[in-house]
């Protein structure tokens, strides 16, 4: 008798195991089917669906840039250029460029510009920056010619965080020296005038 009890219950467990599986597969059939009754399109039945336009991928406008970022714009795009190989049309081209970046109403001289540039391409053209560097060469640069309302100490740091960049870099001290040198001209150029 017990074994006819213990055989009713493992058979019921069974039953009940294997219900609750065909309860979890028809819930899902039926899940399946809603879906696809709520995507159908409602074309008769035996019809072909139509094929549906692909989703418009989402436009985005970029506001553009105005007259002096598209002066660093250019002039970050030539001090990537800048490498060992680099020629004496880089380094005027550089020179406008920093002219173009510097929009205070006193400018660097085209002499100290010039200066800058020829000293900046001969230091990057012996050392090995990453993008990362560049960049921030660059906007260290940037800064430092329109720096006619920054802190001394504040372009004090930014001039040796160039020459920094530049050692670390590769470059030799005495040309990293002569870019900050040539820094320091243009940030004394662009001070305003003495009250």
């Amino acid at each position: 008798m017990k074994h006819l009890i213990i055989a009713i219950v493992a058979l019921t467990s069974l039953t009940a195991g294997a219900q609750t599986g065909v309860d979890a597969m028809a819930k899902q059939r039926a899940k399946d089917v809603a879906n696809q009754n709520n995507n159908r399109s409602m074309e008769p039945p035996g019809a072909t669906p139509a094929a549906r336009p692909a989703p418009a991928a989402p436009t985005i406008t970029a506001t553009p840039l105005n007259a002096s970022q598209q002066a660093f714009a250019r002039f970050q795009s030539q001090l990537f250029l800048v490498n060992s190989n680099s020629t004496p049309d880089v380094k005027q081209t550089l020179a406008k460029d920093l002219a173009n970046v510097s929009q205070g109403a006193k400018k660097p001289s085209p002499a100290t510009l010039s200066k800058l540039s020829d000293h900046l391409t001969t230091a990057l053209g012996e050392s090995k920056l990453t993008t990362q560097k560049k960049t921030r060469l660059a906007q260290d640069v940037g800064v430092l010619v329109n720096s006619a309302n920054t802190p001394a100490a504040q372009k004090t740091a930014m001039i040796k965080d160039v020459e920094s960049i530049l050692q670390l870099g590769g470059s030799s001290s005495e040309n990293a020296a002569a870019v900050a040198t040539d820094l320091q001209t243009v940030t004394e150029e662009v001070m305003p005038p003495a009250k």
